[in-house]
């Protein structure tokens, strides 16, 4: 498998946000040969919660501070199906997890609880958008560093939005897809590709 050199790229994370340099090298595979890198360990995948009810801006950008579902936007029967499938490739493909971290927001924490089980929420994946510039700023930059140094046995999955997720890897997603991510030996990360929802 040849991977690609990392390269320093200069990127507006977003509208208003200082302009910021990572190094992400980006591999295209195939489904088969992704499942089988996320099957040896040692990856990271960031996945986009999946399909939610529909809701004004107002409500799917708000987080309720209590944790009350019902003042959020919500995972869709259609996106608890699409969950509990996406758990299932991850058992079908013998891929052990050593960790789920999940956006605070219902809808990722739904998809990250119907697929796994347990998770732990952590605020760095919240949506960015709703966050001031210089706090999104260096949330990103605590994800990218989760990510450029984990050395776990397992895969360690990050259940997020689609803005955080192509900011940090470029990569666009749909509800459900799973970006699948390689650290390297120096803090940084390839992006190895995309698993697209079933």
């Amino acid at each position: 498998m040849k991977r690609m050199p990392c390269t320093n790229t200069v990127y507006a994370a977003f509208a208003g946000l200082a302009l910021m340099t990572a190094s992400v090298g980006v591999l295209a595979e195939d489904d088969a040969a992704l499942w089988a890198a996320l099957a040896e360990g040692g990856k990271i995948v960031m996945i986009r919660h999946t399909q939610s009810e529909e809701a004004t801006a107002e409500v799917s950008k708000h987080l309720a501070e209590d944790g009350d579902c019902s003042r959020e936007q919500n995972l869709s029967a259609e996106g608890r199906e699409q969950a509990e499938a996406l758990g299932a490739r991850f058992r079908e493909h013998g891929v052990a997890v050593d960790a789920v971290l999940s956006s605070e927001f219902c809808r990722a924490r739904q998809t990250a609880e119907v697929a796994f089980g347990e998770y732990e929420s952590w605020s760095a994946l919240n949506l960015a958008e709703i966050l001031p510039a210089s706090e999104a700023e260096w949330l990103m930059e605590d994800v990218r560093e989760r990510i450029g140094d984990f050395s776990g046995e397992g895969s360690l999955v990050m259940v997020s939005h689609r803005s955080n997720i192509n900011t940090i890897t470029f990569q666009q997603t749909e509800p459900g897809d799973m970006v699948v991510v390689e650290p390297d030996d120096f803090g940084g990360f390839t992006v190895l590709g995309t698993l697209v929802r079933e």
